[in-house]
């Protein structure tokens, strides 16, 4: 059998902390149980943070760029265009009710 991460769905999601919860635990294989498929806030803040945590789930290891940007070398913009594809699945992920 082969194995499939759980979904999870995670509405008025606030900064993440519930998804980062989810998102932490693995397997005896290192597999995420659970996979976040949807995170929806309405807050700006919070929502910039969780599409920013949401980029950082596409690597199996964050690229030196991301660190980049959290130490204010790099701005959001120039990292998201930079790594697209995870940018797309960020977004994809992550999504800002209004």
């Amino acid at each position: 059998m082969s194995f499939q991460a759980i979904p999870v769905i995670d509405l008025f999601a606030g900064p993440g902390g519930l998804g980062e919860g989810f998102s932490a635990l693995c397997d005896a294989q290192r597999r995420r149980v659970f996979r976040i498929k949807l995170s929806i806030e309405k807050d700006e803040h919070a929502y910039r943070t969780l599409l920013l945590r949401a980029f950082f789930r596409q690597f199996r290891s964050a690229p030196e760029e991301y660190y980049d940007y959290l130490r204010g070398k790099l701005t959001r913009e120039e990292l998201f265009r930079r790594f697209p594809q995870a940018a797309a699945g960020a977004q994809e992920e992550a999504w800002h009710a209004t």
